[in-house]
């Protein structure tokens, strides 16, 4: 069996670039993130706020970190619900274009008698 030797330099140079740069450092990506805690009353126009508020999420390019709708309270007044949302390279002002976009204010109306929310725009890195 006859071996090409440049394929082989090959194989071993792109497996060795794979293995040094898996163990490179990594730059920090920063995130617009939305904090949200509270309570909700359970109703059935909840369902149709969470349908249309995940759609309008992952539009916007964004993701849920977490979504607990039972947080363990351990100290302080907040609330049961905890729900953190990070959006890559946005800022402040896409935050705040979202939460004052009529989609997200119309969803806004629709969960407004169940809940008591607090709602943060924060900035984070990662």
């Amino acid at each position: 069996m006859k071996i090409n030797l440049t394929a082989a330099i090959g194989i071993a140079a792109g497996s060795l670039g794979l293995i040094v740069g898996s163990l490179l450092p990594k730059p920090q990506q920063s995130y617009g993130m939305a904090v949200v805690t509270g309570t909700t009353t359970p109703s059935p126009a909840m369902k149709g706020y969470l349908e249309k508020v995940d759609a309008l999420i992952e539009k916007w390019g964004c993701e849920y970190v977490v979504r607990d709708l039972d947080t363990l309270l351990m100290e302080g007044d907040g609330g049961p619900l905890t729900v953190i949302t990070r959006c890559p390279n946005a800022s402040t002002q896409d935050g705040i274009n979202f939460y004052e976009s009529d989609e997200y204010q119309e969803l806004v109306k629709m969960r407004a008698p169940f809940t008591d929310w607090d709602f943060r725009l924060v900035q984070g890195k990662f």
